[in-house]
């Protein structure tokens, strides 16, 4: 402590020192210039007051001649007999004149942009966004802009997506029009698209095939400037979709199957099921198991067998790892379920809570484990309240798509119930009802605008009959076991389904006991039989689906 204070008192006696100099050197050079012009002091102070004022003078007339030759036009003294040379020297000289300044002044400012981030309270008042680092391109077609700049230091991408509709009303805008994106290159970098119009107020022309294969992932919709979004990969998390009725649920359905088909050819398979035939039943001669049913007896059946498929797949997975083997290759997997609400039901007895309670169990299970064996789980409904589909299953969805629906909480039902603290949510009650298929994409962390691409049926007829060729050549190259002896066998006799008590005997099972021949049977052509209206038994389509698929 006493080291510091004779340290501050020998600090203060220097200063002193220094400034005692100082004035002792001024006087002495006031009194020899006194001496020297013989004037009074007053007569002094005026004469060197003036010197320092002509040598500030000097000094700003050599700056700008040198600004001046830095142009390229050179010091002149008479008057130039070219008049378009000296015009193009005045230019020059006004350009280096403004570089310089603005080299005094600091970087230039964006103003439109500095303007609307101050304005939405996005950056402070005493910040601004640099016009060096910002780019503004036109969009295709006269659709809008997009603005690439970095926020000032201090400020992240953050902070302009939190002030997402500040900022479109800022720039004229509204928050429907306008996507806030990250950079990527840092923190502070910013991507925001603003339209000219309302989304979607023309439709996009859908992909090609050529296209969608070319896609990182499987494509299902246009984004609001046009381009391509999709799912990169279908093990990443399952998918809901909520929307009021006539909102556009079944237009992205039916383009994330014909998009997962041509990515994936013969080796998908799918499982459908809709309250009745509507939107899936173009993809009925392609799905392993169609149902056209609200009964949710159907549709647990349906949960029960892809969790025993879910489970062989990892007692599979389990012994591989346990033999130090590579982890087997599953066959992708889509279930995809129609307006589930109807299938949660409960007629409020005892018996049916408890019906309703296992089923949520098994249905919350599936959508959670069975991403590990590729299992995917699609759920829709056009009632998305709280009560309709119960919050067991919903919670394990981590991608979520809501169309058009009229409140905010039937919005936070179909987004989830921290969707409006998330990073610039979009509600979905600002979207236009009559355009369907829009809605908000959700992928656990972001959200942005888009529409489900709209293919016309004769595409969707050509992807269905390409996959059923493919489907039908790898078939002729199946071993020779029971399951290809029966669709033989079926298709030589040109039916397409067969009672178990009729085929088991053609396979060579002679077993008197129907109920032991049918289990014989099943075991052999490792199919579950179906029980329709002409009775317990297999379809061809369902045979040549087993054949393509694992155990």
């Amino acid at each position: 402590m006493g080291r510091k204070k004779a340290a501050q008192d020998e600090e203060l006696y220097a200063q002193t020192a220094g400034a005692i100099g100082t004035l002792a050197i001024a006087a002495g050079c006031l009194a020899a210039i006194k001496d020297k012009t013989g004037l009074g002091w007053g007569a002094t102070l005026a004469l060197t007051a003036g010197a320092l004022v002509a040598l500030g003078y000097l000094a700003w007339k050599i700056r700008a001649v040198v600004k001046r030759l830095l142009a390229g036009e050179g010091i002149t003294t008479g008057l130039r007999s070219d008049s378009a040379p000296a015009q193009a020297g005045k230019a020059g000289a006004e350009t280096a004149e403004e570089a310089a300044d603005d080299l005094i002044a600091g970087p230039a400012r964006d103003e439109e942009l500095t303007h609307a981030l101050v304005a939405s309270g996005a950056i402070g008042k005493d910040q601004f966004v640099r016009a060096d680092e910002s780019v503004v391109t036109p969009l295709p077609h006269g659709l809008g802009q997009r603005f690439e700049f970095k926020v000032p230091v201090g400020r992240t991408y953050e902070h302009v997506a939190a002030k997402a509709g500040e900022v479109a009303g800022a720039l004229g805008a509204t928050r429907l029009r306008t996507q806030v994106e990250r950079g990527e290159l840092s923190e502070r970098d910013v991507d925001m698209t603003v339209l000219a119009q309302p989304p979607f107020t023309h439709a996009f022309a859908p992909p090609t095939k050529e296209m969608i294969l070319a896609h990182e992932g499987i494509p299902f919709a246009h984004s609001m400037t046009g381009e391509v979004v999709g799912i990169d990969d279908f093990t990443k998390g399952a998918l809901f979709v909520a929307g009021m009725t006539q909102t556009g649920k079944s237009t992205l359905t039916i383009a994330l199957i014909t998009c997962a088909f041509i990515a994936y050819g013969p080796d998908l398979d799918v499982y459908l099921i809709e309250g009745k035939p509507g939107a899936l039943v173009r993809f009925e001669k392609l799905a392993i198991r169609y149902e056209a049913s609200s009964s949710a007896s159907v549709f647990d059946s349906m949960v029960c067998e892809l969790l025993q498929k879910q489970r062989e797949r990892y007692d599979l997975d389990n012994e591989a790892m346990r033999e130090r083997k590579p982890k087997p290759r599953h066959r992708q997997i889509l279930f995809i379920a129609d307006e589930v609400a109807d299938y949660y039901v409960s007629d409020g007895s005892a018996e049916g809570r408890k019906e309703r309670a296992r089923m949520v169990k098994n249905s919350s299970e599936l959508v959670r484990k069975g991403l590990e064996c590729g299992i995917t789980v699609i759920m829709m409904t056009q009632r998305p309240s709280d009560r309709a589909v119960p919050v067991e299953v919903r919670d394990q969805f981590k991608r979520r798509i809501c169309l058009y629906v009229s409140g905010k909480g039937s919005a936070e039902v179909a987004l989830g119930s921290d969707y409006f603290k998330t990073q610039s949510p979009i509600h979905p009650a600002l979207m236009d009802a009559s355009i369907q298929g829009q809605g908000v994409y959700f992928n656990g962390v972001s959200s942005r605008l888009i529409r489900g691409i709209r293919f016309p049926d004769d595409f969707i007829w050509r992807v269905v009959d390409d996959v059923l060729e493919r489907r039908g050549k790898r078939i002729e190259s199946v071993p020779d076991t029971p399951l290809k002896k029966a669709i033989n066998l079926m298709q030589e006799r040109g039916i397409d389904h067969i009672r178990s008590t009729e085929l088991g005997p053609a396979l060579g099972i002679n077993e008197p006991d129907p109920g032991k021949l049918g289990k014989k049977l099943s075991a052999d052509l490792t199919v579950s039989p179906e029980v329709k209206s002409w009775g317990r038994g297999y379809t061809l389509d369902r045979l040549k689906q087993a054949a393509l698929t694992d155990s």
